[in-house]
């Protein structure tokens, strides 16, 4: 339901009711004499555009923006995307404010103001194949290369279409991308097959939770409950000489990179509320995996969780795993086909230039966080030069890129001293009082937030450099 106002400069009026849309319409007489709004955001003068028309434009406005960010894109990229598109259909303005549950856009044509809400309901999981195409039919609407008729058909397909990748390669991609991680932290051939298994099994879970609509955070505990019971299996058969390792790399598909970079982004681009809703949503996935992999310790008779992590012995086998593992993250973002190779370049370079750094004996970059912002600065420069020219969003190529440079160490390390403190049977490890304990949970966990916010700044910083563009909203 929806209420039209119709307000002159002398005498209100109750305008027409509407069913499906919440509108409210201002005209006042008077502007005539003075400079318009959509005179004092550009020199092009456009016509008005009947009501019909403006209420369409809106809606899809609305429908490109809403899709952008129930499908991974940062509020920045969403607030272009509507202006963008609203303005080259006719409007003279558009002003969108972007909320963690609303989207709500101001529009001008004329002498008319127009205000519209509309929910975000959902969240469909990170799909750049969506972000993409929304994306590609905004610039076509600016350059005159598509109507109305045309962009709400494509909107339609875009909604509908279904997933570039099979359910099964999925499984054994992301699967195989979690063993990658095992070597990047140093584990053996028989650790990184038993993180393969127990990956793969978990995302085959979290595909059935997800298809029957369960809760985001009741699917993320069992799914971290189920890959931990798997991977337990090779510590209670003792298989390899760190089998623990495929503990930490084997929930790392749920890894809630997405949530928590965009989060960094939007702090960083001024949208507080959204930014810190999101921080907060990746805090609770965290939480969620810890949980899950609480219960599984409690269920199994598991004594000996602690070990220690290594990297890998050269920079080629470095780079080698990065890759695979930004590929395998690629895949289950559903990136289009024709940019899994950039994918990859990104990933392997991102991740081989923070070992460099890592290894280096300069005394500025050879901490973590530091390294972790030079990787990450690699990785945002080559998605921004391989996205300009395959004329894509550069999250397409840096979200994944960055994947391989997640503190999962940290983390886990992190997770464990939670469940040591809280008591859980079987973590095991060197004997340590709560507060020696404390005193380990708590640098780890600022080390991961740290080089969260540094992956989020580095894939960030060429957009802020060289993309300075005026605000449009």
């Amino acid at each position: 339901m929806a209420f039209g106002f119709l307000v002159q400069h002398n005498a209100p009026a109750l305008g027409s009711l509407h069913d499906d849309v919440c509108d409210i319409t201002v005209t006042i007489e008077s502007m005539s004499t003075s400079e318009t709004p959509s005179e004092q955001h550009s020199a092009e003068v456009k016509p008005p555009l009947p009501r019909a028309e403006l209420r369409d434009v809106i809606d899809l406005a609305l429908w490109a923006g809403q899709l952008q960010l129930q499908h991974g894109a940062d509020t920045e990229r969403a607030e272009n995307t509507i202006h963008h598109l609203g303005t080259a259909l006719g409007c003279d303005w558009i002003d969108a404010f972007i909320s963690p549950n609303a989207i709500v856009i101001t529009t001008l044509s004329g002498d008319e103001f127009r205000t519209r809400i509309r929910r975000l309901v959902r969240f469909g999981g990170v799909d750049m194949n969506i972000v993409a195409g929304v994306n590609d039919l905004s610039y076509r609407a600016e350059a005159h290369q598509s109507d109305r008729v045309h962009i709400r058909k494509k909107l339609e397909q875009i909604d509908t279409m279904p997933k570039l990748y099979n359910r099964l390669l999925v499984i054994v991609i992301v699967g195989l991308a979690c063993a990658a991680f095992c070597r990047l932290f140093g584990g053996d051939w028989a650790a990184f097959g038993v993180t393969w298994v127990a990956a793969a099994v978990a995302m085959f879970v979290r595909q059935e939770m997800t298809r029957r609509y369960f809760n985001q955070f009741l699917t993320v505990v069992v799914t971290a409950f189920v890959a931990t019971m798997v991977a337990a299996t090779g510590v209670l058969l003792d298989l390899g000489s760190q089998p623990q390792i495929a503990l930490a790399a084997s929930v790392l598909l749920l890894v809630p990179g997405v949530p928590l970079i965009n989060a960094s982004k939007d702090l960083l681009q001024g949208h507080m509320v959204t930014g810190l809703v999101r921080g907060v949503t990746g805090a609770l996935i965290s939480l969620a995996i810890a949980l899950g992999i609480g219960l599984a310790i409690t269920i199994l008779p598991v004594t000996r969780l602690w070990t220690e992590f290594a990297a890998p012995p050269n920079l080629f086998v470095d780079a080698l795993w990065a890759a695979v593992a930004a590929t395998g993250f690629a895949v289950l973002f559903n990136v289009p086909y024709r940019t899994l190779f950039g994918c990859a370049v990104c990933g392997a370079l991102g991740h081989a230039s923070r070992t460099f750094m890592l290894q280096s004996d300069l005394p500025a970059a050879n901490h973590i966080v530091m390294a972790s912002l030079i990787g990450a600065t690699v990785v945002g420069s080559l998605g921004f030069l391989i996205a300009r020219h395959m004329q894509l969003p550069s999250i397409v190529f840096t979200v994944s890129g960055v994947i391989p440079m997640v503190p999962g160490t940290y983390a886990f390390s992190a997770m464990l001293g939670i469940l040591r403190i809280a008591d859980i049977v079987g973590v095991g490890g060197p004997t340590r009082t709560d507060l020696i304990l404390l005193g380990e949970v708590v640098p780890n966990t600022l080390t991961t937030a740290f080089v969260l916010a540094a992956l989020a700044v580095g894939i960030a910083a060429p957009s802020l450099l060289f993309r300075r563009r005026k605000p449009v909203v």
